[in-house]
């Protein structure tokens, strides 16, 4: 006993048996034999029956005909058939190899559940091995191995008996029935729906191949199928596999390709020096053929499908004694063409990217080497042309950032004094002259101070004049320095009186400065009242995402549209690059500097835009697929 994996949990009866169904299996697959339509659809019913008699949760069977081959499994239950299926069918493989009655227990790794495989051959009339049946039952209790095994024996053997009077899983893959042959275009619409019931197009030639060899009493049928000059062979009758390099196959696919150069059937037998047969044409492959065939009559016929192009060959082997005529070849010919449709819809459906992307190639390379067509040819030149620009060419690589305007220079008015706002003449964006007023301070408090020393100068003037008809040395000089205090304090009123009117430094454009609303407020010295700019000289912030710092440069030149006046564009010039970074909308930016050339009268401080740095010729495929690269390599950290 081995044990395995623990198995899901199944149902047993009372006695630990296997709960048998209701019906009886003998009588259910008895009279599946009398409605069967075909083996395939026999057998599938027939381990359906068994599975439900022995309580399997998995089953599977395997039953080779000559013309076909016959593979099902059967599963019920919660549990997962990827469970049961690699150990099942390694013990069907068993089965097959030694033909006979076999049991296999296997216990849980934990628990005490036990499950049991049980296998049964198939035997033909002749009594040769022909297939085998393998079911998974539980064997937990009074199990009893010998009575299961021989029931299920004596089950496969009744399967069989009546799968004789079941018909072929298959239609015939001639083309015709047992009423006569069908015609070619009735044979050509059935191959279509024949090709669904296969997924690929090696099944397909298999089952075709090894039909034909059992029903027209071939020694040997091989299929091709063309690519370019080459011929791939997709099934030999008798074979299971096609090994490339076996020296059988490789003489084999030179007379297909022989037959395909030839463009018409070829056929090389005894007595092809005397015989008026129009196919032997003596090619020296097949002649290699039929030697290393020891005699065999061989032949290769090209088949089409719906246009004059070979798009598969068809070789053929029987014995000497059985030689081909020409009605033969092309009445088999005209046969198997009608299933050649079905076997190109099935290769081409099961087809890979890989080979979609070579055989697209192929068709397009087909379609430039055809004659005519030109608008096509020019639509694949120009295709390549685009790729090979696309991969090898350059263009001109800009950087499109955000960026704002902001004055070159600024001059702020500050002031003076401590004093009081009287009037302001301007507002924010005002153009202003150079000694244009902008605004005003109260002056009243000055002038009286100015009345007062202005009096004051005068009575100390006539005290002097008094001093110096006294002839009083002394009184003279303090007369004299009390003249010169009064015209100093004086000099230092006139002096604020006149910075009480307050002017614009240069000519330009008020940049902020709005005091409307602090008409009569105090302001201290230093105060900042106004900013005036040139209005003739701008500089661009630029705001240089982190991802394209390193393009970025002093020197480099671009072109600026604005929000307001995208039609226009001004050109500029890289100045400055700051060393540090800056957040600016929730995003790590470089800030640059950049002189804008010749800016229009419309340009505002404040304004955005956006720029387009000029950083050279890159790659078109860098230019592309740049982001997306550096994109996946933060990623993955590659």
């Amino acid at each position: 006993m081995q044990t395995g994996p623990t198995p899901p949990p199944n149902k047993t009866d009372d006695v630990g048996q296997p709960a048998c169904a209701s019906t009886d299996p003998y009588a259910e697959i008895v009279a599946l034999g009398g409605r069967g339509a075909s083996k395939e659809h026999f057998w599938a019913e027939s381990l359906a029956v068994l599975a439900r008699d022995f309580v399997c949760p998995y089953a599977a069977l395997h039953v080779r005909y000559p013309s076909e081959v016959v593979q099902h499994d059967v599963h019920s239950g919660p549990t997962d058939p990827n469970f049961w299926k690699p150990s099942l069918q390694q013990f069907l493989t068993e089965s097959l190899a030694d033909p006979k009655p076999r049991i296999r227990l296997l216990k849980a790794r934990s628990g005490n559940t036990r499950i049991a495989f049980l296998g049964a051959p198939v035997f033909d009339a002749a009594g040769s091995t022909i297939g085998a049946v393998a079911l998974v039952v539980p064997a937990d209790g009074s199990f009893d191995m010998l009575p299961s095994l021989a029931r299920l024996e004596g089950l496969v053997r009744l399967a069989f008996v009546c799968s004789e009077g079941v018909g072929p899983a298959r239609a015939r893959f001639d083309g015709s029935t047992a009423t006569g042959p069908q015609p070619t275009s009735a044979s050509s619409a059935k191959s279509m729906s024949r090709a669904a019931s296969y997924s690929t197009a090696e099944e397909f030639a298999f089952a075709m191949t090894n039909e034909l060899a059992t029903r027209m009493g071939f020694q040997q049928v091989a299929l091709g199928l063309v690519h370019g000059p080459r011929v791939r062979i997709l099934s030999v009758s008798g074979l299971d596999q096609v090994n490339e390099k076996s020296p059988g196959i490789v003489r084999l696919r030179a007379a297909m390709e022989e037959c395909l150069d030839s463009g018409d059937p070829i056929v090389h037998q005894a007595g092809d020096s005397w015989s008026s047969l129009r196919y032997a044409s003596g090619h020296r492959l097949h002649q290699q053929w039929h030697a290393a065939a020891n005699g065999d009559a061989v032949a290769s016929i090209p088949l089409a499908s719906g246009t004059d192009d070979t798009v598969a060959v068809l070789s053929l082997r029987r014995l000497a004694d059985q030689p081909f005529t020409d009605e033969q070849i092309d009445e088999l010919r005209g046969r198997v063409e009608g299933l050649v449709p079905g076997l190109i819809l099935i290769q081409r459906a099961s087809r890979g990217l890989c080979r979609h992307v070579v055989d697209h190639g192929r068709s397009l390379f087909g379609a430039m080497a055809a004659p005519g067509r030109w608008g096509r040819k020019a639509a694949v030149v120009a295709a390549v042309l685009t790729a090979s620009w696309f991969l090898f060419g350059t263009m001109e690589y800009d950087l499109r950032v955000p960026c704002t305007v902001t004055p070159a220079r600024t001059r702020h008015v500050t002031a003076p004094f401590d004093g009081m706002i009287a009037s302001t003449l301007v507002v924010e964006a005002d153009r202003v002259r150079k000694g244009q007023i902008l605004c005003t301070l109260h002056r009243r408090d000055l002038e009286l101070t100015r009345a007062e020393l202005v009096a004051e100068l005068t009575v100390v003037q006539r005290q002097m004049d008094q001093a110096i008809a006294e002839d009083t040395p002394v009184e003279v000089r303090l007369a004299q320095a009390r003249q010169t205090l009064a015209e100093t304090r004086l000099a230092s009123v006139n002096r604020r009186i006149e910075q009480t009117t307050i002017r614009a430094p240069i000519d330009g454009v008020v940049v902020s400065g709005d005091l409307r609303k602090m008409i009569g407020n105090v302001v201290i010295q230093g105060t900042a009242l106004f900013q005036v700019a040139p209005y003739d000289e701008w500089t661009l912030e630029l705001a240089v995402p982190e991802s394209a710092s390193g393009d970025l440069a002093v020197g480099l030149d671009g072109s600026f549209v604005s929000i307001a006046r995208p039609e226009a564009s001004s050109p500029f010039h890289i100045d400055h690059v700051s060393a540090d970074s800056q957040i600016r909308g929730g995003q790590n930016v470089y800030v640059a500097e950049a002189a804008l050339d010749g800016a229009a009268a419309w340009v505002r401080p404040g304004m955005e835009g956006t720029a387009r740095i000029h950083v050279g010729r890159r790659a078109v495929w860098w230019i592309v697929l740049h982001r997306a690269i550096d994109y996946f390599r933060v990623s993955l950290w590659l």
